[in-house]
């Protein structure tokens, strides 16, 4: 269940009271959703996500009665009024079926950003035996959530990868990269949601003369890696040390800390960028 933080939150082309908020009218609804970090007030990577939120709704044959620049505005409003310079906004566009649903609305939800030690330690994931229908698209299923929760639980894992008949493709909220023999490897983009922070860590890697390999991945490629990490919103680019049960990963990796590294220069980069705007 999703909850909104602050005051206030967009619902279709209005501020409103987060007392009026109710989660549930988005329960089932086949809602296109991102989630954006926000960091000294800026949005971050914005064109990014709004356009592949608009894939998306295409892939989900919606038709949204806000544009992109409504969107830009309403998150402007939403940071302004609310007086709050970081944390994670969900923004959903949806053909509502329930009395008093939304088309849009947009709303600070709870976050949890990792720690420094946890970046210089990594963190444990596991698989969880699940295929994503439409996977290139950012559709909100609450069964497949509640499955994932449940699995992350069992074994207290950070992550779960998506895994079936030893295909391995993303995680549940993540990206994933192997590195082996100095180079990178990740899935094919046809087979996975392509991550804002998948794009930028391709990019970034190519940039730095790192060969980058897109292909289907097996357990087996995974169990031969030097290092894996994840990459998403929240994670940005996150070591991993074990896989569960009992295989373990190098969390100081050159390769990869130095991905950290140029990850976090484009970061500020674009909040400085965007600032003078």
């Amino acid at each position: 269940m999703d909850n909104c933080l602050h005051a206030y939150f967009v619902r279709d082309k209005k501020l409103v009271s987060s007392c009026d908020f109710n989660a549930d009218v988005f329960v089932n609804q086949g809602y296109v959703y991102e989630v954006i970090r926000v960091i000294d007030a800026i949005p971050l990577f914005l064109e990014d996500h709004l356009q592949r939120m608009w894939h998306s709704l295409l892939m989900a044959q919606i038709e949204p009665t806000i544009d992109q620049d409504f969107v830009k505005t309403s998150l402007s409003k939403l940071i302004s009024i609310n007086k709050v310079d970081f944390g994670n906004i969900k923004i959903v566009v949806g053909k509502p079926q329930k009395i008093n649903a939304p088309n849009y609305a947009a709303w600070f939800q709870p976050h949890s950003y990792p720690t420094q030690k946890t970046y210089d330690e990594g963190v444990s994931i596991g698989y969880l035996n699940y295929v994503r229908e439409s996977p290139t698209a950012k559709i909100w299923r609450d069964n497949y959530q509640q499955l994932v929760a449940e699995t992350k639980a069992k074994h207290q894992l950070f992550e779960v990868l998506l895994s079936a008949n030893g295909k391995v493709t993303e995680g549940s909220k993540s990206n994933f990269f192997i590195v082996k023999d100095d180079r990178l490897f990740t899935s094919l983009q046809t087979e996975v949601l392509n991550g804002i922070t998948r794009i930028k860590v391709i990019s970034l890697a190519r940039e730095q003369l790192i060969e980058v390999v897109e292909k289907s991945l097996s357990e087996e490629d995974i169990a031969a890696a030097d290092a894996l990490f994840l990459t998403g919103t929240s994670p940005k680019i996150l070591p991993v040390n074990k896989l569960y049960p009992e295989k373990t990963f190098d969390t100081q990796n050159k390769l990869m800390r130095k991905l950290m590294q140029v990850y976090d220069e484009l970061i500020a980069q674009y909040i400085i960028e965007n600032k003078l705007q």
